[in-house]
């Protein structure tokens, strides 16, 4: 059987949080959750997700100077990055994709594509 694929979830909407972890802790992923960039920095600092699914608009610091900090680090630069937003100007895209990130899906996100999504990732 396959090693379980470790997922941190970073978003500042609860009942979102709440959400993700069921549906893919249901497919046999573990999910940790963070509802700001400051404690996704601790879960980061525990241990290395396989992947993260961020969120852009979210107090403090945002998603896209969250992925950039991920990104500086030596430690996590290799981890994919999801942004999972409600912002879907081309502008925002634009954004993530400068900071490296390995998909962009808008609120409300098809949860079998964002799925499929992330399995691509995590067998490439």
């Amino acid at each position: 059987m396959p090693p379980t694929k470790k997922i941190l979830v970073v978003d500042d909407e609860k009942e979102f949080l709440a959400l993700i972890k069921s549906a893919f802790e249901i497919r046999g992923f573990a999910v940790v959750t963070a509802d700001n960039a400051i404690d996704a920095g601790l879960a980061l600092a525990v241990g290395l997700p396989d992947l993260i699914l961020m969120d852009i608009k979210m107090p403090g610091i945002n998603g896209i100077q969250a992925c950039e900090a991920i990104r500086r680090n030596p430690v996590t630069k290799n981890v994919p990055i999801i942004i999972v937003s409600a912002l879907s100007h081309e502008s925002d895209m634009k954004k993530a994709q400068k900071v490296g990130v390995a998909g962009y899906f808008v609120k409300p996100v098809n949860l079998e594509e964002l799925i499929k999504k992330i399995k691509e990732i995590l067998t490439q």
